[in-house]
């Protein structure tokens, strides 16, 4: 996503770990599943990309040489069993990136990338945004009313945006990593452990 921008520069930005639980995109089970089951009839002849990667080549052993020390890890297990979201803040050009990328037992699934400004995110900004991005997607139209998109690859990845207030771009991976966390996550057990090692947390307290 960052490509999209150019360099980003050196700034820090600061927030309390309360704002990361209030930007995480996936809070419950249902969220989860409807990331997971994301559908549509839209398709690109182009691999989508994240940031010049394909989706599969996404692991968490690698964040740090393609993406550099993320800005906070929230561990939402006690959510979602194995649930964890890497955070990125970052100043490029005019505007200000809060990038999440989202894992379950260590499997990539789902990216997002909220674009917001100093001030507001005009109309015209969002559209040159939109036609940075689709530049790489060359057989999907620019419309000339919306700023919302959704299309696949011919491997099932999906890119969404929505546009409300800001901006905000978001990558459904689809592979055979990602099919197994399907199965995993159909499975009764699944939800079981994860209320099970709630409470197993909370004895340790008490």
């Amino acid at each position: 996503m960052l490509s999209l921008f150019g360099k980003p520069k050196n700034k820090s930005l600061t927030t309390n770990s309360s704002q990361y639980h209030r930007e995480n995109n996936i809070l419950i089970f249902d969220d989860l599943k409807a990331v997971l089951n994301k559908k549509t009839n839209i398709i690109t002849k182009n691999q989508i990309l994240y940031q010049g990667l394909t989706l599969d080549k996404i692991n968490m052993k690698e964040l740090e040489k393609y993406f550099d020390k993320e800005t906070f890890l929230l561990d939402h297990t006690d959510k979602i069993r194995g649930h964890k979201v890497y955070f990125y803040r970052k100043n490029v050009e005019n505007y200000k990136l809060t990038i999440q990328l989202h894992f379950i037992e260590d499997i990539f699934f789902y990216a997002s990338t909220k674009v917001s400004s100093e001030s507001q995110v005009t109309d015209k900004d969002k559209k040159k945004i939109c036609a940075t991005l689709l530049s790489h997607y060359p057989d999907i139209p620019i419309s000339t009313d919306s700023f919302e998109y959704e299309f696949m690859d011919t491997q099932g990845n999906i890119i969404s945006t929505r546009d409300h207030i800001y901006l905000y771009i978001n990558y459904y991976a689809n592979n055979t990593a990602v099919d197994r966390l399907r199965k995993m996550v159909e499975n009764p057990d699944f939800t079981v452990t994860s209320v099970q090692a709630n409470e197993e947390k909370l004895e340790n307290f008490l």
